[in-house]
């Protein structure tokens, strides 16, 4: 499949999907978005495929929203059609269900600038990591905007509240150390190694158990708020009963007793119910 702003590659078990507006500093639109979905789905569906990378070509990341095609255009239809406004229009997948209901981990390689959206888009991914240049902005008060895509609940919860509201009230741009130590991504690497660190974590993930990893996910996500502990735990035992019926459980049980690796893909995972 050929895509207009993104390029696709696999290396090895990880799919590689590579934002391709270099000349624009990869400026966010919303065929980028659609081109992201329909190859990150395509990539879940591969049973060659274990782990997702989102990387981006050029100097930049991500420099936002494009101004003339996203800012300029949605400002001026809402403009002619204040009158009669239509909130049932659609607005296209979310974006934040479904990269939290992907089959498969994904990992976000930050390189360079990413402001506004290039960095709320990657909020909901597993795995965020940056090189050494990387530089987030939460841009959006410089624009008259206010933040979108979950982030003014996700950036709290990785950062603190304290730390999110002077991000996001100056708009200051955020180094790529003082994004690792406030929690926004878990490691920064030299530029040059930053692709392919993203592949192999990638890969390690790829031989993980996929089945797991689902749950795992599935738990932090929903738990990370949970102040009812006890619900917390019945949520874990469910998904323990699971994991205990699972091929992959019994594979781990006969890899560890013949001390051998345990082989998580020798058979499709088992389904999650």
């Amino acid at each position: 499949m050929t895509y207009e702003q993104i390029l696709v590659e696999q290396r090895g078990r990880v799919a590689v999907l590579t934002l391709n507006r270099p000349e624009k500093l990869n400026a966010w639109t919303p065929k980028m978005m659609a081109e992201l979905t329909e190859a990150m789905s395509a990539a879940a569906a591969d049973n060659a495929t274990g782990a997702i990378v989102l990387a981006a070509n050029g100097r930049a990341f991500c420099a936002g929203a494009d101004i003339d095609a996203v800012f300029k255009t949605n400002s001026e239809s809402r403009e002619a059609n204040a009158a009669a406004p239509d909130p049932e229009t659609p607005r296209g997948p979310n974006w934040v269900t479904f990269l939290r209901g992907l089959p498969k981990p994904t990992i976000a390689a930050v390189n360079g600038a990413a402001v506004g959206i290039g960095v709320t888009q990657v909020l909901p991914m597993d795995i965020r990591i940056a090189s050494e240049d990387a530089k987030f902005g939460m841009f959006f008060v410089k624009m008259g905007l206010v933040p979108e895509l979950a982030s003014s609940a996700l950036l709290p919860q990785m950062v603190g509240q304290a730390r999110a509201l002077e991000w996001c009230l100056t708009g200051r741009m955020i180094g790529a150390v003082e994004a690792r130590d406030a929690g926004l991504v878990s490691e920064v690497v030299p530029v040059d190694q930053l692709l392919a660190r993203a592949v192999a974590i990638g890969e390690q993930l790829s031989g993980q158990s996929a089945f797991a990893m689902t749950r795992i996910r599935q738990l932090l996500v929903t738990n990370t708020n949970e102040t009812d502990l006890e619900a917390a735990q019945k949520r874990e035992g469910a998904a323990l009963e699971s994991a205990y019926r699972s091929w992959e459980h019994k594979e781990a049980i006969d890899a560890f007793l013949t001390k051998r690796a345990p082989d998580f893909q020798k058979q499709a995972p088992t389904p999650i119910s």
